[in-house]
Order: C-alpha cells, then structure tokens, then sequence
C-alpha cells in the first residue's frame, strides 16, 4: 500500500520556496512549490502524520473470482525525517470468503530534497508479516521484507516558453521483496519401514519438501497534471474553486518476478490507473480505474478509491507532529 501527502498550506510552501535546498520535508510531500499528492498505487517520496480510511478497491482476479478489499494505513513521524506506518486489509472474495490479509509495518526516511528543482528522494522498508492474514484470501504464510527508494520530480523549473508543463510532475518508486529464504513441509511420514541405526534422530520415514519463494521487483510511476499548481504559479484557471483542486493522474504499478522462479510460472503482473485527485485542507479523495496489464493480472477493468485525511493539519499541536522535533 502504499500513499502520502496534500495540497495547501501557503505559509509552508513559501518557507520551501525561500530555503532552496531544504533538508526537512515540512510534513507532507512538499518541495519548493511543488506538492506531490497521496498515491494509491505506489507510495510517495514524503513523511507525515496521516491516516487512509478507507481504501476501497474492487477487481476480477485470473480465475474469474471478485474481490472487494477495504484497506486502512496510519503513518506517524518519530522525527521531522522519520516516519513509521501500520496497514491491514480486508478482503472478501466471491467464491471464496473473507479475512484479513497479512499485517504491513514499514519505516520511511527522507534522504534528500532540492527545491529550486522540485525534487525529493526517500528511502524505506515494508514488512509483510507472514501468518498474520487468512489463507482463504490469499494472505502468505511467510514474511516478505521490502527495501525501496521512493522519489519525486516536478517540472516547475521549465523555461517560460514550456510554461504550460510545470504543472507535470512524476514520482516513482523501486523496492525488491525477499520473502522467507525457504517453507519446508511435511509431504509423508511412514513408519513401517524405519531403520534407527539409519535415524538417530528419532525422524523415521519422514519426506520433506523445501519450497523456495520468489523474489520480485516491485517498481512502478505515477504522471501528474496538478492544476492547483497551474493556478497558483502558471495562470490562474476560471471557474468553480472545485476545478482548481483536481489532478488528473495516471500511475502505473508492476510486480517481476526475479529470482527463484522455477516452477511457480510466476511473471509480470501489473495495473495502468487512470484517475483523478481532489485535495482539500485537510483530506484528499482520489478515484482511479485499475486496468489489469495482461490476463495474469486479473480481467476486466476494476476501480480503487481512497478517503485520506492529513493528522498534520487537523491535529498540528497533538497527534499530527512529530514525537521528536527540532520546533
């Protein structure tokens, strides 16, 4: 899961504006004058104190199967820079049932940020904890750790005479999941032929099996037209306040399978997002279409929307600042 950061605040955006290269992230995704919005489908460069509630996604998997999830996710910052987060999901599935998946904890560090070039970089870890989730949904029963590198690029540093793309901005994220090295499994015991001299150990005719699970490459991006951003630096836009808060955004989200592959006919899954980003003070709603890439995927066109609130702005002097700050 992945998904981050909002759209306001002037003061803040001009404190960014008028420090060049910044080196805290002013809690949301924020650069310069540039605000990277919450992403669905892959996480954002920034750290803040937010919570998504509720994620709500429903598609057609490879087998035919219908599959609603409703996902929740709160990140809190431990320092300016520092950010933890907690998610769940649950998931129901017709034919099949319901549960919860696997619990994901994870840890995002802000690395770097240029303002004058609206660009930012951090890096993170999720933890999928195997055996927390039900195996009727599909939940794992081993553990995946996931580092990555998150970032961030808007065009707000065009020249004048490409004025009308510094609205543009892309972010990007790349992380590899290592699974638990191995699963043994019992495939038979048989005791009627056991040879103790041959057993020491007391294990008598027992067959184990060791599965190895794949390592995947998770990698995927996110294009933006943020017209909050053409409004407030490029022209202002007529019309109703509501146009001025949108960003038309297509992401893209790709899982590769990339090692210990044999016999598990794992390969490229993935969904292109079509959508749209409202973004108001203190919460965002983002609605997208989820297009599945090939028929491993899943088929038919699915949809995924989002309700998140910004803890920073609703709770700045309690539950939305750090635990630790410099201020």
């Amino acid at each position: 899961m992945k998904m981050k950061h909002r759209l306001g605040l002037a003061g803040a955006l001009a404190s960014a504006a008028t420090l060049g290269w910044v080196t805290s992230v002013f809690s949301h995704a924020i650069v310069g004058d540039r605000i990277f919005p919450v992403t669905l489908a892959i996480d954002d460069p920034g750290v803040a104190d937010e919570v998504s509630l509720p994620t709500f996604a429903r598609f057609t998997n490879a087998d035919g199967s219908i599959e609603s999830d409703y996902s929740f996710e709160f990140d809190k910052r431990i320092t300016e820079d520092f950010g933890v987060s907690i998610a769940d999901t649950w998931t129901h599935v017709h034919p099949g049932g319901d549960g919860f998946q696997n619990l994901v904890l994870g840890a995002k560090y802000h690395l770097f940020s240029d303002a004058p070039h609206e660009f930012m970089v951090s890096v993170g870890v999720n933890v999928n904890v195997g055996g927390t989730g039900a195996a009727r949904v599909g939940a794992a029963n081993f553990s995946t750790i996931t580092p990555s590198i998150d970032f961030g690029k808007g065009f707000g540093d065009l020249p004048d005479n490409l004025m009308w793309l510094r609205p543009i901005a892309i972010t990007g994220q790349i992380g590899i999941g290592f699974p638990d090295p191995w699963k043994k499994t019992v495939a038979s015991i048989d005791t009627t032929s056991c040879d103790v001299t041959m057993a020491p150990s007391g294990i008598c005719g027992v067959d184990v099996n060791t599965t190895h699970n794949p390592v995947f490459l998770d990698w995927g991006l996110t294009f933006q037209y943020s017209l909050p951003y053409l409004n407030a630096h490029v022209r202002q836009i007529d019309g109703p306040d509501f146009l001025r808060s949108l960003t038309p955004i297509v992401e893209a989200a790709f899982q590769s399978p990339i090692a210990n592959l044999a016999g598990t006919g794992a390969r490229t899954t993935g969904t292109i997002n079509p959508g749209i980003i409202y973004s108001a003070d203190t919460y965002q709603f983002t609605v997208e279409a989820m297009v599945p890439i090939n028929k491993a995927s899943g088929k038919h066109v699915g949809v995924i929307a989002q309700l998140h609130f910004f803890l920073d702005d609703i709770f700045p002097n309690s539950l939305g600042k750090p635990l630790f700050s410099e201020h």
